[in-house]
């Protein structure tokens, strides 16, 4: 999971980047690379591995991120408009968005994928359904 928010924070970088260059077409297509990535990954994370973890100080967290997914999710959203109208609004936007993953993305790689290594020690099932699950088509975050 560590490396899907690498990957994604270095998606965002380039699409920053080729709008920056008035490569707008090379900027959709890698924004929608980074869209699928990102909402998979909150898919995953709310459907799969956040079940997983209990505990008051866990739950907490857990619906802080979830909370944080809503706004990461409806600023791809924004972002996604943005570059098909070739807005220039959406560089602040972009930047808003990597600054909100840098922090979101410590935070769960700090402590809750701690948590979900002890988890998946004991429980190595999880990374079977990890693998095998497909973002439904209309599937949104839990608190939204």
């Amino acid at each position: 999971m560590t490396r899907d928010h690498v990957k994604g924070d270095d998606e965002l970088e380039e699409v920053l980047a080729q709008i920056r260059r008035d490569e707008w077409e090379k900027a959709r297509d890698k924004v929608k690379v980074a869209n699928a990535r990102i909402k998979t990954h909150i898919y995953l994370e709310e459907e799969i591995l956040f079940p997983h973890l209990k505990g008051p100080d866990l739950e907490n967290w857990i619906s802080e991120l979830m909370m944080q997914h809503v706004a990461i999710w409806n600023l791809l959203d924004v972002i996604l408009g943005l570059l098909e109208e070739r807005n220039r609004e959406i560089e602040g936007r972009l930047i808003l968005l990597m600054q909100l993953l840098k922090a979101h993305n410590s935070i769960e790689e700090h402590s809750i994928y701690h948590e979900l290594d002890k988890e998946l020690a004991w429980n190595p099932d999880i990374l079977y359904e990890l693998r095998d699950s497909i973002l439904p088509s209309h599937w949104k975050p839990k608190y939204m």
